[in-house]
């Protein structure tokens, strides 16, 4: 059995998340091909698609999210991605197995139908989540703590926040509404988000994706063995995925707060050089730039001007070729380049 060096795995990365070249597709289309986009930060799903993107802009995803093909909601690890709405239910499905069965625990007493579908009819009016802390807070058994009636709800319902919610600059206190279509059953939703997963991060083991999901490996369990897969070592991928020779140009790229790539592995050494990981750019979100497909330092915009802030020795060649594209991210951003 063939087993892939270090360097195949970073090249595999990068081509598929067109870090490698950029993809040319509509925004929905290739949040759908990259899967769900960490939003926690409202730019960052826009610095995500700007890095891989061919003549991504601002208004395209915003025009998405307006017209309903991207959804904004909290999904993967229990976080707000953007997503796009035609496989929302699926991630949707996954996310909240391991909930379901807490929650099926904690409120035996409640009829679960009963209670979410009182939850849906309420939610055909859009909420804010002091509008959920009132409303849900009065069910038997629910915690006061701020966020354990949200969580309630959302582990119910599919909760979906309406536009602007999801745009470049929007501040404002989102609004809640239940997306209207039925979820998938649990293998099916599971086979459909693991297939998209390994197109978008493979080869990856059970426990790469479990930790980029945010659930138990056993969620998964009925997808891993529904999915036809090749094997590499303990990794598996799809047949025919691509599987770039390990030399592949990779040029630098500028990822945003919590970049979906430095989250998508428990063993995060395709993207993240070691004698980095002692930074925790996955904990505090700092945004990243790669170099030969890893990450090699860190960026910040600060009055206006975007700066550099390497982390391991880059050559001269290398330096140039970073900061030809922070210069093209600034633009982005609208400032000015290092």
């Amino acid at each position: 059995m063939r087993t892939l060096t270090r360097p195949e795995l970073t090249a595999a990365l990068a081509v598929r998340q067109g870090l490698a070249e950029r993809l040319r597709a509509a925004p929905a289309e290739a949040v759908r091909r990259l899967t769900p986009l960490q939003a926690q930060h409202p730019p960052a799903p826009y610095l995500a698609l700007a890095a891989r993107v061919e003549d991504f802009t601002r208004e395209g995803l915003e025009a998405a999210i307006t017209d309903g093909a991207v959804v904004k909601t909290t999904i993967n690890r229990l976080t707000l991605h953007l997503a796009a709405a035609a496989d929302y239910p699926a991630y949707a499905q996954l996310t909240r197995q391991a909930r379901m069965r807490t929650w099926r625990k904690q409120f035996a007493h409640l009829d679960e139908e009963q209670v979410a579908a009182e939850l849906r009819d309420w939610f055909r009016e859009p909420r804010s989540n002091a509008d959920v802390r009132e409303h849900v807070g009065a069910y038997e058994g629910a915690a006061p703590e701020p966020w354990a009636p949200v969580i309630f709800a959302r582990t119910l319902l599919p909760l979906i926040q309406l536009p602007p919610a999801g745009h470049w600059d929007d501040s404002r206190r989102a609004a809640f509404v239940a997306d209207p279509r039925p979820l998938p059953g649990p293998a099916d939703a599971a086979t459909l988000v693991l297939e998209r997963y390994l197109a978008a991060f493979g080869p990856a083991s059970r426990r790469d994706a479990a930790a980029w999901a945010g659930v138990a490996q056993r969620d998964f369990a009925a997808a891993w063995e529904r999915l036809e897969t090749v094997e590499y070592g303990d990794l598996r991928d799809l047949p025919g995925a691509p599987l770039p020779p390990a030399d592949t140009p990779l040029p630098p790229r500028f990822l945003g707060h919590w970049d979906q790539a430095l989250l998508a592995y428990a063993d995060r050494t395709r993207i993240i050089p070691p004698e980095l990981h002692p930074l925790a750019a996955t904990v505090s979100g700092e945004p990243t730039f790669t170099v030969d497909g890893r990450v090699a330092g860190t960026w910040n915009v600060r009055e206006g001007v975007l700066a550099l802030t390497p982390l391991v020795e880059l050559s001269r060649a290398q330096r140039a070729a970073v900061k030809e594209e922070a210069r093209q991210t600034a633009r982005f951003c609208g400032a000015k380049g290092p």
